[in-house]
């Protein structure tokens, strides 16, 4: 065993002492709770002065120093100093020379030795990188180790370092890696509740969202208490602990008969059935309810079995989070007539860094400005409905890539979860954080547990009498400029490399066989759409040559029709209208149009539209001041013959995204947050869009329908500005941007109000009404695809469709391998892109296609003419040189279904039992059947 030889810290300093390199970081605790400590030792032959030396500390991904920790006095040679945490363990605190509340690290924080010239003279840790290092362990350094002065390399503990179980404390105050003789120690667990009052949980719980135990104003009781229940669920990572709960509760289902019992590591030999005791304070732990019985303030009294789990109701007149919070620390059930339905898919969650999905009561979410005015007290009401109605279900460990761990059956054609679905027959325990429930589930589900009413569908839905159809769809970066696939380079790509590189001008995906599988799901999708005209958004913007990735689309679509009637053709402006005369704009992808050309013709050249961009600098409330450069894609108008005499002129957006701030975002304060009004970011530069769009087709003649990704939900301002809105009457005034111009020209450089709405009508709100949806974000469900049409159009509208092959799906079965795994994906159409496609059924009438049928006696005989075998007894025999003639009025053909371009059998009858054909005939517009002597021919 090591003797520690401590000496105290010299009160006055004689003479500064020179930094010696031999002072180095020699033990390293990050234990459970508040258990932290480091041992600094001085291995050189002199005393080292620690006047204005430090300890550093930079936490996560932190690409600075946060907290600093003053060091002073001398350090003797051979000495040992340690800095231990104020509210460690008195293993840590009795054998520190300094004791405080910063030194609050966790397993992947950088902390550093730095000297009084601020060189840092040894580390742990890298920064930036945010990574686990060395968590729930004590490090201690391995002799011959030297100082460790960069900080951006990576580190690897397992070098100059010897690791430790959770809370060895026994070798703090002396370097090496034995334990002190007389030093600390993580003794065993001596915990007992005998002699002790117990609290039952449902007491600590409560029937309020705070525990009755924890005074207002502190987020912990001033004594400690002792509480007893079966262990319902350990738990290791998302929260650090275990869970009990009250056999027989007390009846009342305003208070929770569970509760969270913090341990801050995994509890050894305890397991869901044991009657457990448990003492410590009781605290609001950012709004869970747990009893802190950190450093095994705990014990196992006996194996009772384990607990059946209370199934989840959600009372009349109550919102979820209010059920959820008399159930937090339970164990439940959630059945059919929980009626929890998935309102996010299985994905990724921003907040708790990790996967997970999301359930909501009774019906998926909507976003507010879906349904209601921004900026309304509806819009409001809804927003603060929508956060007390999730529930959020995690597991234990973070899932791996690609896998629902408690679905182990989660396939792309079979076991698939799609937003809706009610889930059935999970169980788990109810816990609280980031400022959500959390549903720790504790069995697995399977493919039958989710309950679905609206399933998948094979295409979009067929309309009586349509005669033409017209899509929306974002096809989710389809980009062909990488070298694996060998298109062309976009307009903002630099060379080859650029399109290859990671994070370069290219942003779909660089592998051959992703490509293959975003192609063949984009083309099934497109297939089984059928869609006569159709508007493509996020596709590469290079070029309209046969290298193009629009070339590339429409080819492999094509190859799926045998029939070159069902071909595809695509819209390209001319080369006056494109930037350097081969790109539509400058960004890298753009919006195309593709077209039946057997169905519809052009009428004239296309027209790009020309979308505003924001050039403007101004001052943030904190008084920051910064240039604004915003772009957006241009648009593409295309009008079309469709019938004679009609035209459907079709024009295509994509506008700018809610993602990044624009002008208005930043003089508000709003640049990196979702602005008050639910709009997303640069609202008024997707209005300046939405108001030049409606003036670029002012003029058109026939039907219009303006259709694309406008990044705008239903009732947000640039869709009211396409519609319905009413400037005069409107209490909240939509505005442009400012700053703008086109081409060069200014637009407004100033804010300006905008005028009453064009007028168009939004069709899927038409014709599906609130139930409209072709988007989900975070957890709610909107339409950012739209089309918008004017009053003429609407008269011929059949019927419209979201088609739901992407919005309600997982994003793990979309082509991109990067965070999905091992899971096997499919072709189908389903999870093709994030958007799902928008399909306009319309009627435009024909005019009824004109035939003439005759038939001619040159016969002695009296005949009857048959069509199909039938004869038409209301009409008299055919006489010798008599004629009979049939026509599209004809009702004898009408009563036979028989129309222009039918294939009919044509004959005579003679003498009324004898039937003589003339032949097989297809009837346009002039057909003749002639009878002579004893045969019929038709010519």
């Amino acid at each position: 065993m090591k003797i520690s030889t401590w000496s105290s810290l010299a009160l006055a300093l004689s003479v500064a002492l020179p930094a010696s390199a031999d002072v180095l970081i020699t033990e390293y605790v990050e234990g459970s709770s508040n258990n932290k400590a480091i041992e600094i030792s001085n291995l050189g032959a002199s005393a080292v002065n620690l006047d204005n030396w430090s300890l550093k500390l930079a936490f996560n991904s932190n690409t600075t120093f946060s907290s600093t920790i003053a060091l002073s006095g001398s350090l003797a040679a051979g000495d040992s100093f340690v800095v231990g945490h104020s509210s460690a363990s008195a293993d840590i605190t009795d054998v520190s020379q300094i004791t405080t509340g910063s030194l609050g690290f966790n397993g992947n924080d950088v902390v550093a030795l730095v000297d009084d010239g601020d060189n840092i003279i040894d580390s742990l840790g890298e920064l930036a990188l945010g990574s686990n290092y060395a968590v729930n362990t004590t490090l201690r350094r391995q002799d011959g180790s030297t100082g460790r002065t960069d900080i951006t390399t990576a580190f690897d503990s397992s070098i100059e370092w010897q690791s430790y179980a959770q809370d060895t404390f026994d070798g703090l105050g002396c370097s090496g890696l034995d334990a002190c003789d007389g030093g600390g120690g993580g003794g065993g667990n001596t915990f007992t509740c005998d002699d002790e009052t117990l609290t039952p949980t449902y007491a600590v719980q409560g029937s309020g969202a705070r525990s009755p135990l924890v005074p207002d104003g502190s987020f912990e009781s001033e004594d400690s208490y002792f509480v007893s229940g079966v262990v319902t669920a350990v738990t290791t990572s998302l929260y650090k602990g275990f869970w009990i709960q009250d056999a027989n509760g007390d009846g009342d289902s305003a208070t929770s008969d569970g509760l969270f019992v913090f341990t801050g590591q995994a509890p050894t030999d305890i397991e869901p059935g044991m009657q457990v005791c448990a003492g410590g304070k009781v605290k609001e732990f950012f709004n869970l309810t747990e009893l802190d019985a950190s450093g095994d303030k705990w014990e196992v009294i006996e194996t009772v079995g384990e607990l059946a789990a209370t199934e989840l109701a959600v009372s009349e007149g109550e919102s979820l989070d209010d059920a959820l919070e008399r159930h937090e620390g339970m164990k439940v059930r959630l059945t059919q007539t929980s009626e929890m339905v998935v309102t996010r898919n299985f994905g990724f969650d921003f907040d708790a860094f990790r996967n997970n999905m999301v359930l909501s009561h009774e019906a998926p979410l909507f976003k507010p400005t879906q349904l209601h005015i921004a900026g309304s007290q509806e819009a409001a009401d809804l927003a603060a409905a929508n956060d007390a109605n999730q529930l959020f279900i995690e597991s234990d460990e973070k899932a791996p890539d690609g896998v629902v761990p408690y679905f182990p059956g989660l396939d792309a054609e079979q076991g698939y979860i799609r937003v809706g679905d009610t889930v059935t027959n999970l169980e788990g325990v109810l816990g609280y954080s980031f400022s959500d429930y959390r549903l720790v589930v504790t069995n697995e589900l399977t493919a039958g547990d989710f309950v679905r009413e609206q399933d998948r569908t094979a295409a979009p839905q067929t309309f009586d009498n349509t005669n033409l159809k017209v899509a929306s769809f974002n096809v989710l970066n389809y980009f062909t400029s990488a070298s694996a696939i060998g298109g062309a380079l976009n307009v903002t790509c630099d060379d080859q490399a650029d399109a290859d590189a990671s994070r370069g001008c290219n942003r779909g995906t660089k592998d051959a066989a992703e490509f293959a599988l975003q192609q063949a799901k984009i083309v099934n999708a497109l297939t089984a759409m059928d869609a006569d005209i159709v508007g493509l958004m996020e596709i590469e913007n290079n070029g309209f040559a046969d290298t193009g990735a629009l070339a590339n689309l429409v080819a492999e679509l094509n190859s799926r029709f045998a029939d070159e009637a069902e071909h595809y053709s695509y819209i390209t402006p001319a080369a006056a209208d494109l930037t350097e005369g081969a790109f539509l704009g400058g960004d890298a992808i753009q919006v195309a149009v593709i077209y039946r050309d057997a169905v519809v013709s052009l009428s004239g050249d296309a027209v790009v539209v020309r979308m505003p961009e924001q050039h403007i600098s101004g001052e943030n409330p904190d008084g920051e001041t910064r240039q604004l450069d915003k772009f957006q894609r241009d648009s593409l108008l295309q009008t079309f013959n469709v019938v004679e005499g009609e035209t459907l002129s079709v024009a295509v957006s994509h506008f700018k995204s809610k993602g990044s701030g624009c002008y208005e975002d930043w003089i508000a304060g709003e640049f990196s947050d979702d602005p008050a009004d639910l709009q997303g970011r640069c609202n008024e530069f997707r209005v300046s869009a939405a108001e030049t769009l409606g003036n670029a087709l002012s003029d058109i003649q026939g039907d219009v329908i303006a259709l694309g990704d406008f990044n705008a939900y239903g009732r947000e301002d640039p869709m009211r500005v396409f519609t319905d809105y009413d400037s005069a009457s409107a209490e909240r005034k939509i505005v442009t941007a400012a700053g703008t111009s086109i081409a060069g020209v200014t637009l407004d450089d100033v804010a300006r109000e905008v005028g009453d709405g064009f007028g168009y009508v939004n069709l899927a709100m038409y014709a599906l009404g609130d139930d409209a949806f072709s988007y989900t974000f975070d957890g709610e469900l909107g339409s950012l695809d739209h089309a918008v049409g004017n009053a003429s159009v609407v008269e011929k509208v059949t019927g419209v469709e979201d088609w739901h092959i992407n919005s309600v799906e997982s994003s793990l079965f979309e082509y991109s391998g990067r965070f999905t795994g091992d899971l096997v994906k499919s072709d189908n159409a389903y999870s093709s892109s994030d958007h799902d496609p928008v399909v306009i059924s319309l009627q435009y009438a024909v005019a009824p296609q004109k035939f003439t049928l005759r038939f001619k006696n040159k016969s002695f005989f009296w005949v009857q003419p048959t069509i199909n075998g039938q004869v038409d007894s209301s009409r008299p025999w055919l006489r010798w040189k008599s004629n009979r003639k049939y026509n599209q009025d004809s009702q004898f053909l009408a009563d036979q279904g028989i129309g222009f371009g039918d294939s009919v059998s044509l004959g005579m009858r003679l003498w009324g039992f004898i039937d003589i054909p003339c032949g097989q005939a297809t009837l346009d517009e002039k057909t003749k059947a002639v009878f002579r002597r004893f045969s019929c021919n038709i010519k």
